[in-house]
């Protein structure tokens, strides 16, 4: 069952690649992330190698001034995550991993975001792809 941690001493020994600090919002420091999303980030790491957060949790305020999707993203979730890319091949390399495994997948040249967002979330077109 997924939960949302929002304490960083809640945070999951499982998860040993990973920090809280990586996955909290860049702008208010407020954490907010899913652990299934945390358990296939891990797992993940383990079968891929690093793997560099590029932004995690965003507030709605954050969200709103950096994002096209306003006060209610996906970020603003705890559910969703983009991946920092060096190249195409990391970039295949995660969608390969991901595709079958995230309900929303968005390609970007410098990184690759991820979800784990349905309907329950306020989210009706998943599964879905995109481009940015």
């Amino acid at each position: 069952m997924s939960i949302l941690i929002r304490e960083p001493g809640d945070w999951n020994e499982s998860w040993e690649n990973f920090k809280p600090k990586e996955l909290s919002c860049s702008h208010c420091k407020e954490l907010k992330i899913d652990t299934d999303l945390m358990n296939l980030l891990q797992e993940a790491r383990n079968e891929l190698g690093p793997i560099v957060v590029s932004s995690g949790y965003r507030c709605p305020e954050h969200n709103y001034n950096i994002s096209k999707t306003g006060k209610n993203g996906p970020h603003t979730t705890g559910k969703a995550i983009d991946l920092f890319v060096t190249n195409g091949q990391e970039r295949k390399r995660f969608i390969d991993y991901f595709t079958n495994k995230v309900t929303g997948l968005g390609i970007s040249k410098s990184f690759i975001h991820i979800d784990l967002l349905g309907s329950e979330d306020g989210f009706e077109m998943r599964p879905n792809s995109w481009v940015y």
